[in-house]
């Protein structure tokens, strides 16, 4: 049976996961969010082979979520900056973040504590609605075709469990 490869699949959560599922890259994507951009000092940070360092940072500048900038001449450096495309992976990092504070902290907590600046107040991440506001959780939402859909390699049998649009689709 042939492989299938994530990007292939018709199904945005495979693609993405395609992309930043690897298990360094959400931690690189962390290091990123928390200021740390050198090569060096991801490398020395993680504990990472420089291979796999660069093989990671290869597929997020291809994939433009993160870009290069010069931050020396002689000789050239350059640093690792998340573009608009990678901070919107933000919410994904908080949502980890979150379930694993709850679900796997040592007796003494968290490793870290999340603080809003505007209120000053500590804060995990949650989903809404973007309409209403409101908790969006696996109880209180349907899931519907999009127009993108099609039954496929690592989407053949989701079609079935989706609840038809009104207008029937």
């Amino acid at each position: 049976m042939a492989k299938v490869e994530l990007a292939d699949i018709a199904c945005s959560i495979a693609r993405t996961v395609g992309i930043v599922g690897e298990r360094w890259t959400p931690l690189i994507l962390r290091d990123l969010f928390l200021g740390i951009t050198r090569f060096e000092d991801l490398r020395r940070d993680l504990g990472i082979a420089s291979n796999v360092l660069t093989d990671r940072l290869r597929t997020l500048r291809e994939h433009e979520i993160v870009e290069t900038r010069v931050y020396q001449d002689n000789p050239v450096r350059t640093e690792y900056i998340l573009t608009a495309r990678g901070r919107d992976l933000y919410p994904i990092l908080t949502m980890l973040l979150a379930w694993g504070d709850r679900w796997l902290s040592t007796p003494d907590g968290p490793p870290l504590t999340v603080v809003h600046r505007t209120c000053d107040h500590p804060t995990d991440g949650v989903v809404v609605c973007r309409q209403c506001g409101d908790p969006i959780t696996a109880d209180n939402v349907t899931w519907h075709p999009g127009p993108g859909g099609h039954p496929g390699p690592g989407a053949a049998l989701v079609g079935n469990y989706l609840t038809p649009l009104p207008d029937g689709r």
